[in-house]
């Protein structure tokens, strides 16, 4: 059986400065039908109210929206126009409220950018165990190089390093950047692994940092003839390699070659970290704070974090 419906009710006729959304929708079936009648009863509002309602909006506006004819209600010329207009701003905030009411879903995905090196050498290795921590929380990274931008991305936080501040966002330090020179054992032509070798090894640079070396030789008071020559990569992961083949020393995080540390391709040639001016960041939307991955994803990599440094101490000491 149906339920009867209550009592027909009036429109609210305005809201502050702006016709209510009632009034709009008033407006909009009463165009549609071309009757104030029929549109009291598609909205279950007394006639009188969607008359009143529609009153509303052309005191408001100075301008007749309908004109009377033998076939009913005619939209005028502005009202035709305001109606185009009113129809897709509704569309929008039925859409909107769609997507609030799904947010539930989105707030089990996360989106995680970083750069590559920083990806695949720290982050990929790791992030199984928060998979295992969060079985429900679906999770994607995206390698990308330089200054990530949130605006208009599903990007829901970013793991980079630096030391610049980021307009409209909360950044949360992870740890410093600690550097250490590295070669292959078989640099070393059986002598015992040494700051001093640097004078006389090949120096692998990254093309973005080119004065690494030359900082990192003054920290620990070594003066070095020419501490920016040699070959340079633009990644990371390209300077580890050649490292490894034996075509130089390279200065890196030591959590950058830990694979490489513990299977013998590569060995300290200082087991005293050099921290650099850089520093790595959790870095995310203030709008995304309060999503509970986003969440969950801090708790998680503030204790990846503390762990990464112990397992630094535990390898070149």
């Amino acid at each position: 059986m149906k339920t009867p419906n209550p009592a027909p009710r009036d429109a609210v006729e305005r809201e502050g400065d702006l016709p209510s959304v009632s009034a709009l929708r008033a407006f909009v079936m009463a165009a549609q039908f071309r009757s104030f009648s029929r549109a009291a009863d598609e909205l279950d509002i007394t006639q009188s109210g969607i008359s009143r309602a529609v009153r509303s909006i052309e005191d408001m506006a100075g301008t007749q929206l309908f004109e009377r004819t033998g076939h009913g209600l005619v939209l005028t010329e502005p009202g035709s126009i305001y109606y185009d207009e009113i129809t897709s701003i509704l569309s929008e905030l039925g859409a909107a409220t769609l997507r609030l009411s799904t947010y539930a879903e989105v707030a089990d995905q996360l989106t995680i950018a970083t750069l590559p090196s920083l990806g695949g050498r720290w982050l990929a290795p790791r992030i199984g165990r928060f998979i295992a921590q969060n079985p429900a929380i679906e999770v994607s990274i995206t390698a990308q190089i330089g200054h990530f931008d949130f605006e208009g991305s599903s990007i829901d936080a970013a793991i980079h390093y630096g030391n610049e501040v980021w307009a409209g966002c909360l950044s949360e330090m992870l740890m410093d950047e600690v550097l250490v020179p590295f070669c292959a054992p078989a640099l070393l032509r059986g002598t015992v692994p040494q700051a001093r070798l640097l004078l006389d090894l090949p120096l692998i640079q990254h093309l973005h940092r080119p004065t690494a070396w030359r900082e990192w030789f003054r920290e620990v008071g070594i003066e070095h003839p020419n501490p920016t020559r040699g070959m340079r990569f633009e990644q990371y992961q390209m300077g580890i390699e050649a490292a490894k083949t034996g075509l130089g020393a390279i200065l890196m995080p030591p959590f950058m070659v830990s694979e490489e540390i513990r299977n013998g391709q590569l060995v300290a040639l200082h087991n005293l970290p050099v921290a650099s001016p850089w520093r790595y960041y959790l870095v995310y939307p203030k709008a995304k704070r309060s999503k509970p991955a986003v969440q969950k994803l801090r708790s998680w990599i503030r204790a990846e974090a503390r762990r990464s440094l112990q397992q630094t101490a535990q390898m070149i000491g």
